[in-house]
């Protein structure tokens, strides 16, 4: 149920990351791409047997047979390519290499993103005047991003052990923020991460919906504040914060 009103105080803002900030359409297909040419270039045999649709169907079958680290995108591309390098013969600290170039040539790739363009003008202005935070279920970085400096603190999935919409992620943030949950706005594309577990948690849940989708019909309806773009969420909170 959509609610037209952010109830004040509102003393802190936390911002999910990818397709709230930025546009991650098509870039992890591009960081993968990146990454399979270093393998061709530096392990060919490893890039012989595991194409780019290759590693990612290792990736999905590893978290079938992993739960422990279905939260963790990192650890799960980083075993990925063990394994791969491992069936072509790796061992010790050859396999140790391959697995670092690899995913850190992923990893610079990944953060070649293109912010949506109320992103930085939205932070810039609300930066200093209530607390910032960002919560990733991925592995985007904002101090590699050079956003830093609007984030009073940011957290991830690998650093709580648990991704969204898990009620331990929204916890961690309500007390990094040191408010409680009403009085924190989290902002998020998407649906079920975002939205239906910051509500559930008690916080005002912002739907960032900048593609006008309707509510998914097996989406639980929850009090949430749907809007176009960060402008509106401006607009909206600026007689909301102290």
């Amino acid at each position: 149920m959509a609610n037209a009103l952010l109830r004040g105080p509102v003393k802190a803002i936390t911002f999910d990351l990818d397709f709230t900030l930025w546009d991650l359409t098509g870039v992890l297909h591009h960081a993968e791409a990146v990454s399979q040419q270093l393998l061709e270039r530096r392990y060919p045999d490893v890039a012989e047997r595991y194409d780019a649709e290759g590693l990612r169907r290792l990736r999905d079958s590893i978290a079938e047979q992993r739960p422990d680290l279905r939260h963790d995108v990192t650890a799960l591309r980083r075993e990925a390519l063990r394994q791969a390098g491992a069936e072509a013969g790796y061992r010790g600290e050859g396999l140790a290499r391959l697995v670092d170039e690899a995913f850190e040539t992923f990893l610079d790739a990944r953060h070649d993103v293109a912010f949506y363009d109320d992103a930085l003008p939205v932070l810039e202005a609300l930066h200093g005047r209530v607390r910032l935070g960002a919560i990733t279920n991925g592995n985007a970085e904002v101090q590699r991003l050079g956003v830093g400096r609007f984030f009073d603190f940011a957290l991830s999935a690998v650093e709580i052990g648990a991704a969204k919409p898990a009620r331990l992620v929204f916890e961690a943030a309500a007390h990094r923020a040191g408010a409680a949950p009403g009085e924190i706005v989290h902002v998020g594309d998407d649906v079920h991460s975002d939205v239906t577990g910051a509500a559930a948690y008690g916080m005002q849940a912002v739907w960032l919906n900048r593609a006008a989708e309707p509510w998914p019909k097996e989406a639980p309806a929850v009090p949430h504040v749907e809007l176009p773009d960060l402008w509106r969420l401006l607009e909206r909170v600026e007689d909301c914060l102290e």
